[in-house]
């Protein structure tokens, strides 16, 4: 999935929970008013605040590509990464030697500036095996 569809989500959710909070706001001002129970106003507002932050968390943690959360696997070992998400597509280990793999992500055919070609979920890792750095990139010499 391109990424523009991914933020254009995001933000699509964040703007409706936002919508919902001010009409909570509007709803709490008018029970304050006519001195009702706010109760249901009060936990329909804490749901969205909730949901509000999971998504932003969600979004920052899986800033470079949804399948994937950046901030575990940056500092995991490779080989942990290897097992857990399969193959690599592009790249290999090479033992106490730096090196970059990847995986395929998409083909970017989407509306909004395709570029039409393959694009991949890279992870550069030190002689440790340790990923430093992650990013979203077309294949080599695309």
């Amino acid at each position: 999935m391109n990424r523009w569809y991914f933020v254009i989500g995001i933000l699509f959710v964040l703007f409706l929970l936002i919508v919902g909070m001010m009409i909570c706001v509007i709803l709490l001002i008018k029970h304050k008013i006519k001195r009702q129970s706010n109760r249901g106003v009060l936990v329909s507002m804490s749901c969205n605040i909730i949901l509000a932050l999971a998504t932003i968390l969600y979004s920052s943690s899986h800033a470079t590509y949804y399948r994937y959360n950046d901030w575990a696997i940056l500092q995991s070992n490779i080989y942990m990464i290897q097992q857990k998400y399969g193959e690599f597509d592009l790249g290999e280990i090479r033992e106490n030697e730096k090196g970059r793999v990847a995986y395929y992500i998409y083909t970017d055919n989407g509306l909004i500036m395709p570029d039409h070609l393959e694009h991949y979920y890279y992870m550069e890792y030190d002689e440790n095996g340790v990923i430093y750095n992650v990013y979203d990139a077309v294949a080599p010499g695309g």
